[in-house]
């Protein structure tokens, strides 16, 4: 992995004086690679050195969450020299007048915020969250659109990703390509593969609790018109034979829309039946 450095410029004030404090980001597969490039760069040692981590290196699984490692780096400033007794009397007048100021400007936000109520500062911190939530998000489906090209290319398939709905926990994403059927797979188990690794790598990239779904060619709209049939031809033959139907394994969204088709009709009960990725719908008499 290639090292790269970039410099940050950080302002810092003081009265009425501003002091600009240069600090340079350097990256590198591991830490100790980033701190090498920062010694080079400064041409000093680390001993010398002032040295931020911003983040560790990460190998990632398949390729998912892998990332370098990130540092911020500038040399130590030099001590400087012991003001005289007298000096530091003369301005003690003058520094004992400044705390009083910024005192006063860091109890304002303060007083202000004890003004909102207990539910209005939650309505803050939730929409902030979700401000928040909403970012990531949307950073890391920039890098997942990126990741589900590779996935089919590797597969000798063209597709091109386009974001539907782009939501905190929630994306869709339509796959245009020319050759669905290599998208989709038999009985939509690739493109149902495809879009637990995107869950995956959302998750990797900070994005919890997420909720992705990939289509293409509206399959995911044909797929619930089968779904209806078979539940109707499952709770004909559960109620003719009295004997429970066992259908194949399916995602979670499947099982989902199959459990609430049951709850309409009243007629039968079904339940989740073994572990992922082979758990599946088990369809009973209702006594």
């Amino acid at each position: 992995m290639p090292l790269a450095w970039q410099p940050l410029v950080g302002w810092k004030v003081s009265g009425f004086l501003i002091e600009v404090t240069i600090m340079t980001e350097f990256t590198g597969k591991d830490q100790e690679s980033a701190i090498r490039a920062a010694e080079g760069h400064l041409a000093t040692d680390r001993q010398h050195l002032q040295i931020t981590i911003i983040q560790t290196a990460r190998r990632g699984i398949f390729g998912i969450g892998r990332r370098p490692a990130k540092i911020e780096a500038k040399k130590r400033p030099e001590q400087p020299p012991k003001r005289s007794l007298k000096a530091s009397t003369t301005a003690q007048p003058a520094q004992q007048a400044k705390p009083h100021k910024q005192v006063v400007q860091q109890v304002a936000p303060h007083v202000a915020k004890q003004e909102l109520s207990a539910e209005e500062q939650l309505q803050a911190e939730m929409a902030a969250n979700h401000q928040k939530n909403l970012a990531m998000m949307h950073q890391a489906t920039d890098g997942l659109t990126k990741y589900l090209t590779s996935i089919y290319a590797n597969l000798g398939v063209t597709v091109q990703p386009e974001i539907i709905e782009e939501r905190a926990h929630n994306c869709s994403i339509n796959l245009v390509t020319e050759q669905p059927g290599k998208v989709i797979g038999y009985h939509g188990r690739r493109i149902n593969a495809v879009e637990q690794l995107g869950a995956v790598y959302l998750n990797y990239h900070g994005v919890h609790d997420v909720q992705l779904m990939l289509d293409t060619g509206d399959y995911r709209a044909k797929r619930r018109a089968a779904l209806e049939k078979i539940m109707e031809r499952s709770i004909t033959q559960v109620i003719a034979t009295g004997q429970a139907v066992f259908l194949d394994p399916m995602p979670a969204r499947e099982r989902k829309f199959l459990h609430k088709l049951a709850e309409r009709q009243g007629q039968v009960r079904t339940y989740s039946h073994g572990r992922e990725p082979f758990r599946s719908i088990v369809i009973a008499p209702k006594n």
